[in-house]
C-alpha cells in the first residue's frame, strides 16, 4: 500500500525533479558530491518538459511555478542571510525574492509551451529563444536581477564557454536550453517508438546536430585556449583580502581595520606590485569627497601617507561617495557606493559611483510611494545609496580599466560598454561576506569568468572575503585564494592577448535573432486568428 502511494506521488509530481536538478546545476557546497554541477544543467529541464507537453496552459504555469519555487529556494536561500540580523528577516526577503524569480521561470515555460502547441516541430528552438528573451528582460530597469542565468553554471567548462566570445552569456544559456529540449524530444520518441524510429525521425536528426555542434564548439574553444598564452606585456597586481566586517560599527573599528589592510598590503610589497586593489567595503570613508574640498581627517592622512611613503603605486579601494542633489528642501548630499583610485604619491586620481545598485539592498527607487519598504530595508542593515550617472575609466601604468562594484559584474552590457570605451581590463571589487555561504561567493564569482571571455580582456577581482582572483582574457584563473582567508595574492595581468571579440564588437546577436524568430511566430499566430475569425 505504501509503495503504491509513493509511486502515485512520483507519477503526479515527478516534474519537481527539475527543481532539484536546477539547484544541482550551480555551485552550492564545497563537497566532492557537488563538484559536478555543470553536468546537471544539460538535463535539468527534461522532467518538466515531459510533464508540461500537451497539458492545459494553466497546469503548465502551475507546475513550472512549483518546480522553480523549489529550485530557486534551494539555490538562492543564502540571499536571505542579508536580513538575518533581525528576527524573521530572512523569511521576509525570501518571501519576496523566491516567488519573483519563480514567476520569471514560469513565464518562460508558459510562453514557450504556448507557442510550441502551435508550432510543435519548432519546440527545440522556441524554448531557448523564449528563455533568453525573458532573461534579457530580467536585466532591465531599476529592479534588474540578471543573476540566475543557466549559462553561469558552465564557468568551470572553459573550452565550451569560449563560445561566449561570440554569443555572450545569453548564447551559452541558449545552447543549454536547446540541448535540454532536443534531448527531451528525442527521449520521448525513443520511449514510445524505439531506437529505429528515433534514428529516422526529425527529432533524432536535431539531437545529432546539437551533439555535432557541441563537439565543434568544444574543439574551437580548445583551439582558442591554445592560442591564448599568458606571456607578454603585463601589470603586476596585489589583491588584499582582509575579511573584515565593516558594517559593524565602522566608526569605532575603522583604524583597527585600516591597520589590518596596511599590514597585508605591506606584506604584498615584497612582490613589487604595480597596482594594489582593496575590496568594495575596505573603507567606508568619504575619501574623494573630502579630498576635492581640500579637507581630510586622520583616516585619510594615515591612508595617503602609507601610500605615498610605502606603497608608491596606485591603490584602488571602495569608499562612500557623496553627491549633491536638489530637493524640495534645497540642495542636499546623498551617499553613493563608490570606488576611488589614489595615486602612488597619495593624490586623488579619480572616483566612480556605482551605477547598478542592488534593488532593495542598496536602494529602493520607489521609496516616496512605499516608505515602509525603505524603512524595512534599512532595519536589515541595507543602504539608501544614490546610483552613479556614468561609467568612469581609470588608468594605471598606461593601461585603462573599468571598475565594477560588487553586483555590477553580472551586467554584461555595462561591461561591454567599458570595453567600447577602451578598457584594457576590468576590476571587480566586492563584499560577499554577508552571504555567509560558499554558494553565494562562487555564484557571484562565476560571472567574472564570462565578462573576461566576452570582452577579450582580463578581469581582476578583489573580494573582502573572496573570491579574489586574476582571470585572463580567455576566462582562465591564473591566481586566486580561498574564501574567508585573510591575506593577499599577487599576479600578472597579461595584455598580449587582448583583442576585440565578436561579442564585444556586435553584442547580443543571438538575442536579436531570437526576438525576430519569436515575433514572426507570434505574427503567424495572430494572422491565423484573423483568418479563422468569423466575419460579422
Amino acid at each position: 500500500m505504501k509503495m503504491n502511494f509513493f509511486k502515485e506521488i512520483v507519477r503526479k509530481y515527478y516534474f519537481i525533479i527539475t527543481g532539484v536538478l536546477f539547484f544541482l546545476s550551480f555551485p552550492s557546497f564545497d563537497l566532492g558530491l557537488f563538484k559536478f554541477f555543470p553536468f546537471f544543467a544539460w538535463i535539468f529541464l527534461i522532467p518538466l518538459l515531459f510533464y508540461v507537453k500537451g497539458r492545459p496552459l494553466r497546469s503548465v504555469f502551475l507546475a513550472a511555478f512549483v518546480t522553480s519555487f523549489a529550485g530557486n529556494f534551494l539555490a538562492y536561500n543564502w540571499i536571505g542571510h542579508f536580513g538575518a540580523k533581525i528576527p524573521g528577516g530572512s523569511a521576509v526577503i525570501l518571501s519576496f525574492l523566491i516567488p519573483a524569480l519563480s514567476v520569471f521561470f514560469s513565464v518562460k515555460i508558459f510562453l514557450a509551451e504556448l507557442l510550441s502547441k502551435k508550432f510543435s516541430g519548432l519546440r527545440f528552438l522556441i524554448y531557448p529563444s523564449v528563455w533568453i528573451i525573458v532573461d534579457w528582460i530580467q536585466s532591465l530597469g531599476f529592479l534588474a536581477f540578471p543573476w540566475s542565468y543557466m549559462g553561469y553554471s558552465q564557468y568551470p567548462f572553459t573550452s565550451f564557454i569560449q563560445l561566449a566570445s561570440v554569443t555572450g552569456i545569453l548564447g551559452i544559456t541558449f545552447f543549454i536550453i536547446l540541448a535540454n529540449t532536443s534531448l527531451a524530444e528525442a527521449v520521448e520518441v525513443l520511449r514510445v517508438h524505439g531506437i529505429r524510429s528515433l534514428s529516422g525521425s526529425m527529432k533524432g536528426r536535431v539531437l545529432v546536430s546539437v551533439v555535432i555542434l557541441f563537439v565543434i564548439t568544444i574543439s574551437a574553444g580548445e583551439l582558442r585556449l591554445k592560442k591564448c598564452k599568458n606571456t607578454g606585456d603585463s601589470l603586476k597586481v596585489a589583491i588584499v583580502q582582509s575579511c573584515i566586517s565593516p558594517w559593524e560599527n565602522w566608526p569605532r573599528n575603522r583604524f583597527r581595520y585600516l591597520k589590518e589592510l596596511i599590514r597585508y598590503t605591506e606584506e604584498s610589497l615584497a612582490e613589487k606590485p604595480d597596482f594594489v586593489v582593496w575590496s568594495e567595503s575596505a573603507t567606508l570613508e568619504l575619501i574623494s569627497f573630502r579630498y576635492l574640498r581640500g579637507t581630510s581627517d586622520r583616516f585619510d592622512k594615515e591612508l595617503t601617507e602609507f601610500i605615498k611613503n610605502r606603497v608608491r603605486v596606485p591603490l584602488l579601494t571602495g569608499e562612500i561617495g557623496l553627491v549633491e542633489m536638489d530637493t524640495f528642501m534645497g540642495p542636499r548630499y546623498f551617499p553613493q557606493n563608490s570606488a576611488v583610485l589614489i595615486n602612488g604619491d597619495g593624490t586623488l586620481n579619480n572616483a566612480y559611483a556605482k551605477m547598478h545598485l542592488v534593488p532593495f539592498g542598496e536602494w529602493f527607487p520607489y521609496a516616496q510611494w512605499a516608505p515602509w519598504i525603505q524603512r524595512l530595508v534599512l532595519s536589515f542593515g541595507g543602504s539608501a545609496f544614490v546610483p552613479g550617472e556614468k561609467p568612469v575609466l581609470f588608468e594605471v601604468g598606461g593601461r585603462k580599466f573599468g571598475t565594477l562594484i560588487c553586483y555590477e559584474g553580472i551586467f554584461f552590457r555595462h561591461c561591454r560598454q567599458y570595453r567600447d570605451m577602451g578598457a584594457d581590463f576590468l576590476v571587480n571589487i566586492t563584499n560577499d561576506g554577508w552571504t555567509d555561504a560558499y554558494n553565494g561567493h562562487y555564484q557571484h564569482f562565476s560571472a567574472s569568468i564570462f565578462r573576461a571571455i566576452e570582452n577579450g580582456i582580463p578581469v581582476v577581482r578583489a573580494g573582502n572575503t573572496g573570491v579574489s582572483a586574476i582571470i585572463d582574457s580567455c576566462g582562465r584563473i591564473s591566481e586566486t585564494m580561498p574564501i574567508l582567508k585573510k591575506g593577499f595574492i599577487t599576479g600578472n595581468v597579461i595584455f598580449s592577448k587582448n583583442g576585440h571579440t565578436f561579442y564585444s564588437l556586435y553584442g547580443d546577436i543571438v538575442l536579436f535573432v531570437s526576438i525576430v524568430f519569436i515575433i514572426l511566430l507570434l505574427a503567424l499566430v495572430f494572422m491565423g486568428y484573423l483568418k479563422d475569425r468569423p466575419i460579422k
